[in-house]
């Protein structure tokens, strides 16, 4: 689905340069008292602009990742000290809730999905295996992708392993 939003948002971004250049050609071919620089400056300043923006909202994107991989890092420290496994599923849901994890991706995996496996996998470190084994289920429906099925079926593999 990602891909087919990039291909999307690319094919926009040529349609709409196409347009831009093809008024500034126009523009340049009527010589009727039209001030040339002056519009070429405005069309420059326009683009710096949107190359501006773009990166401000790149920044702005990674900085908010990097807030939610710290948090979700935190939790996984608390975790290995405290052993809570509670204290600690409720903190990485609280990460889920982060402005930008939900566009999130680590190592190629939706966060969402990622924290739903690290759910599942520390459910079944704790002995809790019907509800590690509910969760499953559930991330089963709901998940696509061929690294998170893969993980999944790890996951209910070491399940059937404990049984």
């Amino acid at each position: 689905m990602k891909k087919d939003k990039k291909a999307t948002a690319g094919i926009l971004s040529l349609v709409l340069w196409a347009v831009l250049l093809t008024v500034i050609a126009r523009l340049l071919t009527y010589r009727g008292g039209w001030d040339f620089s002056g519009i070429l400056f405005k069309v420059l300043l326009w683009v710096m602009q949107c190359i501006a923006i773009f990166f401000c909202w790149w920044i702005f994107a990674g900085l908010r990742l990097n807030r939610f991989i710290k948090r979700l890092n935190e939790a996984g420290y608390t975790y290995l000290e405290t052993h809570g496994v509670d204290m600690y599923l409720r903190e990485i849901d609280i990460c889920c809730e982060m402005p930008g994890a939900k566009n999130a991706v680590i190592s190629g995996i939706p966060a969402r999905d990622y924290v739903m496996i690290l759910k599942i996998r520390t459910l079944r470190e704790a002995g809790r295996e019907e509800d590690a084994r509910a969760l499953l289920e559930t991330a089963k429906q709901k998940m696509k992708g061929e690294k998170v099925l893969l993980l999944l079926r790890d996951e209910e593999e070491k399940l059937e392993k404990h049984q």
